[in-house]
């Protein structure tokens, strides 16, 4: 113990320091700290993402509640209705669905992307 004791004080005076396990040591190298960075921005880009889809849906609501209300059935419900039922609940064929549905998505990507961008310059 008391040898124990000894070396970890020398080690430190000379700048030496100890790791639990390779992993700890890996985490600490320039290739580890690179992957947690890089981690660490992946995360904070997907926030941002996030953050641009709720601005975007909340103009889209605004926009056209009709085309806010087709997206967000088909693709945030649980589950997934086909585009029969969501056409049979508005009164209107699957291709008018489809093509609705396919505007709102033009629209909420273009909405996204300027969020996005408005975000990423922030």
């Amino acid at each position: 113990m008391r040898h124990q004791r000894y070396i970890i004080e020398r080690d430190s005076a000379k700048g030496v320091l100890h790791y639990g396990s390779e992993e700890e040591l890996y985490k600490m190298s320039p290739y580890g700290l690179y992957e947690y960075e890089q981690e660490q921005q992946e995360a904070e880009y997907r926030a941002l993402l996030r953050k641009a889809m709720y601005m975007a849906l909340s103009d889209l609501q605004e926009w056209n509640p009709h085309w806010y209300e087709l997206v967000t059935e088909y693709y945030l419900s649980e589950p997934r209705p086909t585009l029969e039922q969501v056409g049979e609940r508005y009164g209107v064929s699957r291709q008018a669905v489809t093509k609705s549905i396919r505007k709102g998505m033009t629209v909420l990507r273009c909405h996204a992307n300027m969020h996005l961008a408005e975000l990423l310059n922030e």
